[in-house]
């Protein structure tokens, strides 16, 4: 079925700090990973993106998906996630759900027919990744309570109560309290009752369904 973006005063200060010894972070202040991963965000430079065929050379945590009237491509880039939409005309839409399955060289003609879209809408994905605070808040909140809030699950480990779980185009480790007494007759909806204790940011999730799901709820 078809479901599927002053410089030498500064330096002196940074010189003199280090000559002090350096400076403590003033409380509150973000971890060196996060800082880090904030400052790739804003300021990586963004690939030129007029068509599909402009980014199709980023291969890195490459994912693309379509539907009938769009084509989704999600790259990293110096270590920044980048999302491209086009739309696809009716011939381009046909032509892709035409192509067999097993034909060897379906990712090839793949990208020869979506290669000359229009982008309609870049996004840099990394500007959304929640900052720990944000998912340490989660503590205590139910599995229903992230289920209703879009969360779904897509891995688990009842030894160590992990879940592998996406949220809007990411991918997180939930671990929740307690423990599962029957493992072996263990379903996904038991979850609803368990409460978590903590959350980690693990990377991309599945970042095309978030667009293409639009799609087919208009």
């Amino acid at each position: 079925m078809k479901k599927i973006l002053c410089f030498l005063l500064t330096v002196c200060m940074i010189l003199g700090l280090a000559a002090c010894g350096g400076a403590a972070a003033p409380s509150g202040a973000a971890s060196p990973a996060e800082a880090s991963s904030a400052e790739a965000a804003s300021s990586a430079e963004a690939p030129a993106h007029e068509t599909i065929g402009d980014v199709i050379p980023y291969e890195e945590n490459r994912q693309h998906g379509y539907g009938e009237i769009l084509f989704v491509y999600v790259f990293e880039k110096d270590g920044v996630y980048y999302r491209a939409t086009a739309e696809m005309p009716a011939d381009v839409s046909e032509a892709l759900w035409a192509l067999d399955y097993f034909d060897e060289e379906r990712e090839q003609k793949i990208w020869d027919l979506v290669a000359p879209l229009a982008i309609g809408n870049f996004e840099n994905l990394s500007e959304r990744i929640p900052a720990q605070p944000e998912l340490d808040a989660l503590a205590g909140r139910t599995g229903q309570e992230l289920l209703d809030d879009g969360w779904s699950i897509w891995s688990w480990n009842l030894d160590s109560m992990e879940f592998g779980m996406n949220h809007g185009p990411f991918a997180f480790t939930v671990v929740f309290e307690g423990t599962v007494e029957d493992p072996e007759s263990f379903e996904e909806e038991q979850t609803a009752a368990f409460t978590v204790k903590s959350v980690a940011f693990e990377g991309l999730g599945d970042a095309t369904s978030e667009v293409l799901d639009t799609e087919y709820a208009e």
